[in-house]
């Protein structure tokens, strides 16, 4: 007969173990929820209120009340700064200031004061990699679907809602059905549940350098590379080049490396039966006003010299919130928003100098894999409409953010850890 000393660890146990379960269900949802709802909008406002975002903070608050997070220190002094500074810019531009974009980028910025209070944040990091490498799948086969049918049964083929759903509940704003060119009459594959394009080729990328951290060369692997060509995109294709041969080399991923070399050679080898052109010519775009690249990439630092340098106060406390896209619409040139030039420009100096220590201690600090710390921050500057995305927030919230390693943890043990995962997600049946 088992004592009452016996059963209380196993009581523990099974008390841990539920918490796992509960606390992966209620991420693995909100990653659901920004992947496959995230076309979508609740009718509030001009432009509506994204649902994938009111899920991630019901998901955040629930987790909240039922205390499986704890707030880190650091980052709660940073935060409430933050607030105050990013309130102040609003105060000091209130004739202009938008109170919903400050509403919204203190919405998104709170969870990033918390982490997991479990001790077995590993098994929760590993049900949230593998729930997003399953769910990807399902995108970059319903983008080759999606691609491969349009030239079997016409155009036709849905790579957009409109027409089929309420106008109301569909987000506004975004270039769902992007032709191959501006006079083409195929379109870019998004994956079908995606915004656009270049968000299928960004899941499609951070999927990719997941595989090779925890999986190596996989059959899984070859679907993604398989559907990211469809997307003609290049915001993957840059975070890919600037990770994965490192990613690979440090790995010994040899089977990796030579399976892409062979891969980019079919693909060079095959370009003209795929439209090759159409992706490849991306790279003269940087010299284009308004290509997407110069857009991107190029056009936030003009905005800045145009507008932010005529006064010493803007420049310390930025034009407030909201006020890139106000000055955006003037401007002869197309100029989208990188997340470091609509921080500088919305709330100046100041603002970024907070801003910035809170976002990288949230992302670097005591994560799983520095890896894939580094791969959201280069998706986070070269992605496009960052700071105030929904849907990339996902990711750094459940990769990065909430799941921190144990404090426990020996210190020469996370040095080791963040350049060799010792992650071994079993494959997918």
């Amino acid at each position: 007969m088992n004592s009452p000393l016996d059963i209380l660890p196993h009581n523990a146990e099974s008390r841990a173990a539920e918490e796992v379960r509960s606390v992966s269900r209620w991420l693995i949802a909100i990653l659901f929820a920004s992947i496959f709802l995230q076309r979508f909008a609740i009718p509030i406002g001009p432009d509506g209120i994204a649902i994938n975002l009111l899920v991630t903070l019901v998901g955040i608050g629930a987790l909240a009340l039922r205390g499986s997070l704890t707030l880190d220190p650091v980052r709660t002094v940073l935060f409430f700064l933050l607030a105050a500074t990013v309130a102040l810019s609003a105060a000091i531009n209130a004739g202009a200031a938008s109170m919903p974009s400050l509403v919204l980028f203190l919405i998104m910025y709170i969870p990033f004061m918390f982490s997991l209070g479990t001790e077995r944040t590993e098994e929760v990091f590993q049900a949230c990699v593998s729930a997003f490498q399953k769910m990807v799948v399902v995108l970059a086969l319903m983008g080759i679907l999606q691609f491969v049918m349009q030239f079997v049964v016409g155009s036709a083929i849905p790579f957009t809602f409109r027409g089929l759903l309420p106008d109301e509940i569909l987000l506004t704003g975004f270039n769902t059905a992007n032709p191959l060119s501006w006079d083409s009459p195929y379109f870019k594959s998004n994956g079908f549940f995606l915004v656009e394009p270049s968000t299928f080729s960004q899941y499609l990328a951070i999927a990719i350098v997941l595989e090779l951290l925890y999986r190596g060369a996989t059959l899984r692997l070859l679907i993604y590379g398989l559907a990211l060509p469809t997307s003609y995109s290049g915001t993957g294709i840059i975070l890919l080049a600037l990770l994965t041969p490192w990613v690979m080399l440090q790995r010994r991923a040899y089977g990796a490396i030579f399976g892409a070399m062979v891969f980019g050679i079919i693909v060079i080898a095959t370009g003209s039966m795929w439209n090759a052109d159409a992706l490849f010519s991306r790279v003269n775009e940087f010299g284009s006003e308004n290509s997407s690249a110069n857009a991107r990439f190029v056009a936030g630092a003009w905005l800045i010299g145009t507008f932010l340098f005529d006064s010493a106060r803007d420049v310390v406390f930025g034009l407030g919130p909201g006020s890139y896209a106000q000055h955006a619409k003037i401007v002869t040139y197309e100029a989208h928003d990188p997340a470091w030039a609509k921080m500088l420009f919305e709330y100046g100096l100041i603002g970024s100098m907070i801003f910035w220590p809170y976002f990288l201690i949230a992302l670097f600090r005591d994560t799983f894999s520095r890896w894939i710390s580094w791969a959201m921050l280069i998706g986070f500057f070269t992605f496009g409409g960052m700071l105030l995305d929904p849907r990339l927030q996902v990711l750094l919230l459940l990769f990065c953010v909430l799941t921190k390693r144990p404090a426990r943890a020996p210190a020469l043990q996370q040095e080791n850890q963040d350049w060799l995962p010792p992650l071994n997600i079993r494959p997918a049946s």
